[in-house]
């Protein structure tokens, strides 16, 4: 049974979820007002108030609410049985609007938007009965001007629902139409350009709006006193549903201009991809091995050149001083270890730096993406045909017989990644089958989530784009607890992709306020001599025969040497070391991060295990004479190939007592230390609210 909820997130395979948790917070000033009991009350309540919806595409989450609306809207047949007229009508919108919403979630958004202008339809013929009734109702009074305004304001929902519908529908077709279009090769593209499709959900989306502001008006001057009972109650949660709504719609009209600016609207969009190797770890995910400069423009891709990032590097005759932990790897810094920085925003500036520098053009902005998507891609799309090779690769060979080709330098010593240039065709044939489009979203999702895939612009719309979507790769900037590992592979070759990580995080809340962490980080080299004969099995495929000693150790039988570099509160005190001597622990402070480290050098041969246990002090103190709370923020590094596990313990003095934990589901191990555990696939959050007995 699972000890740890990690951080929610849609299982749906239609809809990407951007949901970020909402933080609570309980100010010192409230604290001082109430008495301990009544703040774990209160505590209790907002840490399980749902989030606003902040998602970009969430849609499925809009069609629920706009269901949840209808039912509501129900009231102008209910509202006192005015006439038969108008109570067919009325059923009629209630039904269709329904029916519109089952469709918008089911992303049949023909079939909602058909629902949808009937019950507009039916609104506003039931708009026209009442008026006709006038004699028989008296719409001057509360109920009658209630039932009328009820009534308008279903119409104008149920004509939003519909723009809305169009537009999303719209918007939903974009990634499709351009993963089609730019898969053609040699061809001239046809059909409209995907900007102005955009342009036509953004006016869409404009009408929805309209509408649906409209509509929460007409409802703010309804009186639910005058209403059915069961109205009554729901009457306030529903508007403020509607004002949920309305965020989402500014959310969406606010994000499509910078969706327009990255396909190359009024100007093209250059962007630079950079292709990490992670099982040779770097701080935002794995060392760049290559490059592609890529050119948007009107939503299709107009050029697309590769790149060994060596033949750029070579061009550079300048020496450039590298920080300490690169300096470990080269003298002279460049392009190849210019993601230096956990913050990828640092990282790809520098990137962009080095790529003028030597030479390069200029660009609007930087993607990374790291090798171990290949797996996943190659899952959806099957064993792709290479030029040249005798086998299909597949998502268990890929990595070994392109490092082999590689390393082995097969083909030619100037042109050793040669290869690449005929796999990426091969791979972009496969993914443009149109039955892959939505699985390779979905998968897109994922990697995200996981860190795998990160961008940086220099544009400001675009770049406030890919932090609210969660690819901006950002060290999070607290005031609370804060915790990273990030792990520099500076002598292991590509031995990372045996490594396993354990973080084990303690917290001790001191009765004064103090609060002392402990971190451990365990570290196992689990290649075995079973993993030789693997690789001889999946090369033999190929036609190759040759494993010198030097290649298995490239791949990843040598001894993993890696830098740890430990990010924490800035102010925190290294206290104790245990693992290593205390004087091979570097201590240093991030200017650009605002964050205290910890830095040392960790090897590890193959199965074996290395331990380090850093204590130090943070910076604050909680106050805990009404009541304090403790957060922490544990962020994965990117493009960590093995799964690292965490586990988190919380201990207190025995005066110090613990009022409510988030995530909900804990253990209480002996002595009421709360512990949780997880799978440190993606950033986590953790908060608890305590107090003196």
């Amino acid at each position: 049974m699972p000890i740890f909820r990690d951080v929610k997130k849609n299982d749906s395979n239609k809809t990407l979820n951007l949901n970020k948790e909402k933080k609570t917070e309980l100010k010192v000033s409230e604290k001082a007002k109430v008495p301990k009991k009544e703040i774990a009350q209160e505590y209790e309540q907002k840490s399980s108030e749902p989030g606003k919806y902040s998602g970009v595409i969430n849609f499925a989450l809009a069609g629920l609410v706009l269901v949840f609306i209808v039912n509501f809207i129900n009231i102008g047949n209910q509202l006192f049985g005015a006439a038969n007229a108008i109570e067919a009508n009325a059923n009629l919108a209630v039904k269709s609007f329904v029916e519109g919403g089952k469709d918008a979630i089911d992303s049949n958004y023909g079939g909602a938007v058909s629902n949808f202008e009937t019950a507009s339809s039916a609104f506003e013929q039931a708009k026209e009965d009442l008026w006709f009734l006038e004699s028989k109702i008296n719409t001057r009074d509360d109920i009658g001007s209630s039932a009328v305004l009820v009534i308008d304001a279903g119409e104008h929902l149920a004509k939003g629902a519909s723009n809305f519908s169009q537009g999303f529908s719209a918007l939903q077709e974009i990634p499709e139409l351009f993963l089609e279009k730019n898969a053609l090769k040699n061809e001239e593209v046809e059909g409209d350009s995907l900007t102005e499709k955009l342009k036509f959900a953004l006016e869409l989306f404009d009408l929805a709006h309209v509408d649906i502001v409209q509509a929460k008006e007409l409802l703010d001057k309804a009186k639910p006193s005058v209403m059915p009972t069961k109205f009554q109650e729901n009457f306030e949660l529903i508007k403020d549903k509607l004002d949920d709504l309305i965020v989402l719609l500014n959310e969406l009209r606010a994000r499509v201009p910078a969706i327009m600016s990255m396909l190359g609207d009024r100007y093209p969009h250059r962007y630079m991809v950079l292709f990490q190797n992670n099982t040779e770890a770097r701080p935002t995910g794995g060392f760049i091995g290559s490059f592609m400069i890529i050119d948007v423009n009107d939503g299709y891709i107009t050029k697309a050149d590769f790149h060994d990032v060596y033949d750029f590097d070579g061009q550079l005759n300048e020496h450039i001083p590298a920080p300490e932990e690169i300096a470990e790897l080269t003298t002279n810094w460049r392009l190849r270890d210019s993601n230096y920085s956990p913050d990828f925003e640092v990282s790809a500036r520098k990137a962009m730096w080095f790529l003028e520098k030597e030479g390069g053009p200029g660009v609007d902005s930087v993607i990374a993406i790291n090798q171990s998507l290949l797996e996943d891609l190659l899952a959806i799309t099957g064993p792709i045909e290479v030029e040249g090779l005798d086998a299909k690769l597949s998502s268990t060979n890929y990595n070994t017989i392109l490092t082999y080709i590689v390393e082995s330098k097969l083909e030619g010593e100037t042109t050793p990644k040669k290869v690449l240039d005929r796999v990426i065709p091969a791979m972009q044939e496969k993914i443009s089958d149109s039955e892959n489009y939505k699985s390779l979203i979905a998968l897109i999702q994922k990697e995200i989530t996981q860190k795998n895939v990160l961008a940086y612009s220099k544009n400001e719309n675009v770049q406030r784009f890919f932090e609210e979507f969660g690819v901006s790769g950002k060290i999070t900037e607290t005031e609370d607890d804060y915790f990273t590992l990030n792990v520099i592979n500076i002598g292991g070759n590509k031995s990372d992709l045996y490594m396993d990580t354990r973080i084990i995080h303690e917290t001790f809340m001191h009765k004064n306020g103090e609060v002392s962490n402990t971190a451990t980080i365990r570290r196992y080299h689990s290649w075995n001599e079973d993993v030789i004969q693997t690789w001889k099995k999946q090369i033999s495929q190929f036609g190759y025969t040759d494993l010198p000693e030097w290649l298995q150790d490239i791949l990843g039988q040598g001894k993993n040497k890696s830098v740890m570099k430990v990010f924490v509160p800035n102010g925190s005190e290294l206290t104790e070391v245990v693992g290593i001597e205390k004087d091979l622990v570097k201590i240093g402070f991030d200017e650009q991060l605002n964050k205290t480290y910890f830095y040392f050098t960790l090897e590890v041969e193959p199965q074996n295990s290395q331990e380090v246990t850093l204590s130090y002090t943070l910076p604050y103190k909680l106050d805990l004479g009404t009541a304090d709370e403790y957060r922490l923020t544990v962020q994965k590094q990117p493009g960590s190939i093995r799964d690292t596990r965490l586990t988190k313990t919380i201990f207190s003095d025995s005066e110090v007592i613990n009022y409510r934990t988030y995530p909900d589901e804990i253990i209480y191990t002996e002595g009421d230390a709360i512990q949780y555990e997880t799978t440190l696939i993606q950033d986590q959050h953790f908060a608890s609210l305590w107090g003196l007995e």
